[in-house]
């Protein structure tokens, strides 16, 4: 894939540098491009071919990728993210923007769309919608955990790798996916060390939050959406409660739902159905 035409760029927030992936002429409509969870800005490179009139940056999330890890002794909530997205919106002076989001992504994107719906001008969303919830019932007892979790942080260390092909194989392990995607992801999220190589990842990202959305609470930000939206639902893809997950999609009132078959990261793994569908909506809603 033509990744080597990809520019690099940083944008540097008060809460740290995040790095990102450019591709597309500077004055074309601009796509902000949103990660998942432990994935990176490498996540888009495969797509991006298939966006080559837009302005498409993908970002590498804070922790994540080659961006700076969080603060010294902060905690770190899914809420940051919403803020960070929202303040490389201000920073590149995009009054609209478009989103594009995988998994995690795709829920930070969703709430970005519900707290600045004028400003976000189309919503693309990969097999995601709104953010991972709890019920309040185990608000308590999470809470707990996450503090000492926090605590032994310390001890907590990254795996060693001897080479790239040990990471690889221990990603193909934990996520169903193609070869060629993890590689993509591995190449851009591993650093050498002096003892072989491990996840640029912040540790952090690994404990359990200390406070997370109810589902009542995601409710207001999926109703103020305005944009129109499009949501590709691989299947099986995340093993989301089907229930949940319409009644977040019957929160949106302007949204087109394709269901293909596929795995979590669709997007990467068969570009070639995902790209052209999602440029499809792109154009016809950035253009028209």
């Amino acid at each position: 894939m033509h990744h080597h035409h990809a520019e690099e760029l940083n944008f540097e927030l008060p809460n740290g540098t995040i790095a990102a992936l450019a591709w597309g002429p500077k004055d074309a409509q601009p796509i902000l491009a949103v990660h998942g969870w432990l994935d990176n800005a490498a996540s888009f490179i495969p797509m991006a071919p298939y966006l080559k009139d837009f302005r498409l940056i993908a970002i590498d999330l804070l922790g994540h990728g080659l961006s700076t890890h969080f603060k010294t002794g902060t905690y770190f909530h899914f809420i940051d993210y919403v803020a960070d997205i929202v303040n490389i919106m201000n920073l590149c002076n995009w009054e609209r923007c478009a989103l594009l989001g995988h998994s995690l992504g795709a829920g930070i994107s969703s709430i970005v769309a519900g707290i600045i719906p004028e400003r976000v001008s189309a919503l693309g969303l990969i097999d995601g919608i709104g953010p991972i919830t709890v019920n309040e019932q185990q608000m308590p007892e999470m809470m707990s955990k996450s503090i000492a979790e926090y605590a032994h942080l310390p001890d907590k260390k990254l795996t060693r790798y001897a080479n790239q092909e040990e990471a690889i194989q221990a990603r193909l392990t934990a996520s169903k996916m193609a070869r060629t995607s993890v590689e993509l992801l591995v190449s851009r999220g591993l650093r050498a060390e002096h003892d072989g190589f491990s996840w640029c990842t912040d540790p952090r990202l690994l404990c359990k939050p200390l406070a997370m959305f109810t589902e009542s609470q995601i409710a207001p930000f999926l109703t103020r959406i305005s944009s129109k939206t499009c949501l590709l639902r691989p299947s099986p893809g995340w093993p989301f409660d089907e229930k949940i997950f319409m009644a977040r999609i019957n929160y949106l009132q302007n949204i087109e739902v394709h269901r293909i078959k596929g795995d979590h990261h669709i997007h990467m793994d068969t570009p070639e159905v995902v790209g052209p569908l999602i440029n499809e909506f792109y154009t016809r809603v950035l253009t028209g």
